[in-house]
């Protein structure tokens, strides 16, 4: 009795264990996981935003190069002008500046002060204003080019200032494009960013939050602070530093002052080699700990199932065993009690026991066989929808991270479009699923029917466009009507199948493409698909079809695609071949049974009762 509940106990604690262990691990995993998803989403966020400062800096870096060669510019700063050829030139500063997107457009006497400019009939022009202080006109004097960000000492608004020396040896004056980011910085705001761009000293000068701009993220020495107050970069602002707090040994999590508290956020980081500029990308990592959370829950109640199942399974073990006990004990008193009958009924009572025993091995084989079958498709179906799915997932996170990308810049039309794709995605999924599930289990999906082979082609081709364009490879189509007795759906998934194995095999091939072709002959319709990737190795080709064969690496694939693919075509009454095209690259061809169009057959017949 000690030792039976002594082994309970055992069980109990390694139970619990278990149950922990798969806790922490799935825990762990899930975490993450959200973890690179995280870094991935701030990555290219934080590339974007560097990507669209320096186009737009590149967008007007031309304005100051050509009024410096403009001959108006020229005559006027080469000789006393008349208040007449300023004011020609005060207008057409003006339709420059509309004609492009540049902030302000003003010319500068070789004294500092400004003789013309875009904004000359506005309030704070800055006609008559010295800028010589300006670090972008000494730049431009001494150099003939010059570059600085700063607050503007006559409008108060910051923007980013390029110059250019009119003249070669002895400049006669500096052509100045001023460019504002006021609008981006709007961008980040509404669309709820955290994001924040930072000079050579480590002082935000753009930023999604108001409060965060003219601070320091690091201590500004005295050199620097002298410097800035010469130049009136940030027209006086006093640069405190901005409170930071690292959250990680690596300094990767962190909370910076005036994100919401009790959150850690996953700093990234990309410099603008150019600018000396740093973009600073905060991603909210409050899905990290609901991930670290539900892997938690979802690792010990999956383990907590699965025990409680072996255990279950145990105790009728043992309840089968009592059960065999109990009947022998009995057997054994009635054959105590009947020894006189015993010598009669030998023969027969061996001959009962002989057919029980055979009935309750055939039963227990019937059940392992029944089990046994239960278990292969159940594993089956789990393999083909683990594979098969993935296809409308990658469309549909495609479609997803396009939408994040459009909803910033208000395009609605756009964010209903690609959610409209998603949910026919989905619709799509679930189609597959029930396909799959029908295969698996080796039962047809109903009647076949006529089918557009090209029509099924084409949506293959839709849904792998998005994913085609973002890995930069070109299609090439050759598409004619044809038809076929089958079904859409699965000819779809077989042609989409064959076409990301076409995507994968180029992936280190120079100018890659993938060619998608149809023609009919003699009956038949034929689809080919090929690619100019490296090709088939011979062995290959003879097991190619055989399930869990695949020349991807670990963990890419389940070698499953051109299994699940053979079998649907040939289900439909045709083949998949695979070969290695003379011109090199592979090419896989369908070939299916030839119908006719029944819109054609329709109006032949009504033709004919007519």
């Amino acid at each position: 009795m000690r030792k039976h509940k002594l082994r309970q106990y055992l069980q109990i604690a390694l139970a619990a264990l278990v149950i922990i262990a798969s806790a922490m691990t799935t825990r762990v995993i899930w975490e993450q996981s959200a973890l690179n998803s995280a870094r991935t989403t701030g990555e290219t966020r934080a590339e974007l935003v560097a990507q669209t400062l320096s186009d737009t800096i590149a967008q007007n870096a031309h304005f100051p190069l050509v009024l410096a060669l403009d001959p108006d510019v020229q005559s006027i700063l080469g000789a006393p002008a008349a208040p007449a050829a300023i004011d020609a030139l005060n207008r057409k500063l003006a339709l420059i500046e509309a004609s492009g997107n540049p902030a302000a457009l003003y010319v500068m006497k070789p004294d500092g002060y400004t003789l013309a400019a875009s904004n000359w009939n506005s309030e704070g022009s800055f006609v008559g204003q010295y800028y010589g202080f300006r670090s972008y006109f000494t730049q431009a004097i001494a150099g003939g080019v010059g570059t600085y960000f700063g607050i503007g000492v006559t409008t108060g608004r910051a923007g980013y200032f390029l110059a250019q020396a009119v003249g070669d040896d002895s400049p006669i004056g500096v052509t100045v494009a001023k460019i504002e980011f006021g609008d981006l910085e709007a961008i980040w705001a509404r669309s709820a960013e955290h994001i924040m761009v930072t000079d050579e000293n480590d002082i935000i000068f753009l930023a999604s939050l108001p409060e965060w701009k003219y601070r320091s993220l690091a201590p500004v020495d005295a050199n620097a602070i002298s410097r800035i107050q010469s130049t009136q970069q940030y027209a006086g602002t006093d640069i405190n530093q901005l409170e930071t707090t690292e959250l990680s040994p690596n300094g990767e999590r962190v909370w910076v002052e005036g994100l919401p508290e009790n959150r850690d956020f996953l700093r990234q980081t990309v410099h603008i080699s150019e600018l000396g500029w740093t973009v600073n990308q905060f991603t909210d990592l409050s899905g990290v700990a609901d991930a670290r959370r539900d892997g938690t829950v979802i690792g010990a109640m999956s383990s907590a199932l699965v025990i409680a199942i072996l255990f279950y399974l145990a105790q009728r073990q043992r309840s089968f065993a009592l059960e065999r006990a109990a009947r022998a004990e009995l057997e054994l008193r009635v054959a105590e009690r009947t020894a006189d009958l015993r010598q009669v009924n030998q023969t027969l009572h061996v001959e009962v026991e002989e057919r029980r025993r055979t009935e309750r091995e055939l039963r227990n084989t019937q059940h392992d066989l029944i089990q046994a079958g239960k278990m292969a498709a159940l594993g089956q179906m789990s393999a083909a929808i683990a594979h098969e799915i993935n296809q409308p997932l990658t469309a549909i996170r495609t479609y997803i991270a396009t939408t994040r990308v459009f909803v910033p810049l208000g395009d609605p039309r756009a964010v209903l479009d690609n959610l409209e794709k998603v949910d026919n995605l989905a619709v799509r999924m679930g189609r597959i699923t029930s396909h799959l599930k029908s295969f698996a289990r080796k039962e047809g999906m109903g009647p076949a029917e006529i089918i557009s082979v090209d029509r099924a082609v084409q949506r293959a081709i839709d849904l792998v466009d998005v994913q085609l364009q973002v890995e930069a490879i070109a299609v090439r189509t050759s598409i004619v009507p044809a038809f076929t007795m089958g079904n859409d759906v699965r000819l779809e998934q077989v042609v989409i199948n064959l076409v990301r194995n076409a995507i994968d095999a180029v992936q280190n091939t120079h100018e890659p493409y993938v060619e998608l072709s149809m023609h009919t002959a003699a009956g038949r319709v034929f689809v080919e698909v090929r690619d100019n990737g490296p090709g088939f190795d011979a062995p290959l080709l003879e097991t190619l079809f055989d399930p869990f064969v695949t020349t991807k690496p670990s963990g890419a694939g389940l070698g499953l695609g051109l299994t699940i693919s053979f079998e649907i075509i040939r289900e439909f009454g045709g083949s998949l071949r695979a070969a290695n095209h003379p011109d090199g690259g592979a090419v896989l061809t369908i070939e299916l049974v030839a119908v006719d169009d029944p819109l054609s057959s329709l109006k032949s017949e009504v033709a004919s009762n007519g």
